[in-house]
């Protein structure tokens, strides 16, 4: 294992993996982001932010929901994530939360699928969501973990393929270091696998909670696509930034030999649970005489 120095913070970005990301978020995500639209019900003609958006597959199955006369917003900090969105013929614009450009009240419904464990700092993010949001308009999230009642899910497969990832990867890298920065990047994506901690995230800014469900999606990974897939999380961005991208690549092509040699199965049965959450703002304050 050689050393090597820390890359600066740009690796955090999707940009550099951008296209495969759209790939994944296809494969992988967009069951749980209709999912999700589908929960918090954006009524007929709704004004919509999709935060987070990514390649803008809840921004898509909400502009679905809404029909013609809605209005759907895709924001993301990636630029190129942004281009992607505008595919899906809704408004597209970089940004991010705390700091969303946009007026009070300006919409009826938010999604925000995978990105709290994002945030640098959670409340001021969400304070900024509710402020966007009109008196009563709700906030649909999903963060990935399981309620306590769920069943047990096989993920056999995809443990043996990280473990995989993890001894070849291992040779080149230092894990204690991928997994520290892995964590700056995502400061509270464990944090918020518990259900009772979303309560109280979103409690803290007024919100209040009318539904909360988990789902279980299983589909099958090539080697090569789960590969890709793993390619655009926060760990894999870091180590890719560390070693440069030829380096990068030639380990992967290591990682997918040794996929084989172990006889990991190929398709790898991925499994993935997730919490979904449906929020209400604060309605106002009644004024009396």
């Amino acid at each position: 294992m050689s050393a090597a120095a820390r890359p600066d913070r740009g690796w955090r970005s999707y940009d550099a993996v951008a296209d495969a990301y759209v790939r994944v978020s296809a494969a992988c995500h967009r069951q749980l982001a209709c999912d999700l639209v589908a929960a918090v019900a954006p009524p007929f003609g709704a004004r919509v932010l999709d935060l987070g958006a990514g390649s803008g597959i809840a921004a898509a199955a909400a502009l679905d929901a809404t029909g013609a006369g809605g209005h759907v917003v895709a924001l993301d900090p990636s630029a190129v994530l942004v281009a992607h969105a505008r595919a899906h013929h809704v408004d597209a614009v970089a940004g991010a939360a705390p700091g969303l450009p946009f007026r009070d009240r300006a919409f009826d419904v938010a999604v925000a699928s995978l990105v709290i464990g994002h945030f640098d700092a959670y409340q001021p993010a969400l304070a900024d969501l509710v402020r966007v949001l009109r008196p009563g308009g709700r906030l649909g999230l999903t963060t990935w973990g399981r309620l306590d009642d769920a069943p047990p899910i096989d993920d056999a497969d995809e443990r043996a393929a990280h473990a995989t990832w993890d001894a070849v990867v291992g040779e080149y890298i230092d894990l204690d270091a991928v997994d520290e920065a892995a964590a700056e990047a995502l400061p509270w994506e464990e944090w918020f696998g518990d259900p009772a901690r979303i309560r109280l995230a979103l409690a803290e800014v007024g919100l209040r909670v009318v539904d909360m469900f988990g789902r279980a999606y299983r589909y099958p990974l090539g080697h090569a696509e789960w590969l890709q897939r793993v390619a655009t999380g926060a760990r894999a961005r870091y180590v890719r930034a560390t070693l440069g991208a030829a380096r990068f690549a030639a380990v992967e092509a290591e990682v997918l030999a040794t996929l084989d040699a172990r006889a990991i199965p190929d398709p790898v049965r991925c499994a993935d649970e997730a919490i979904v959450t449906i929020a209400a703002a604060p309605t106002g304050r009644v004024m009396t005489r």
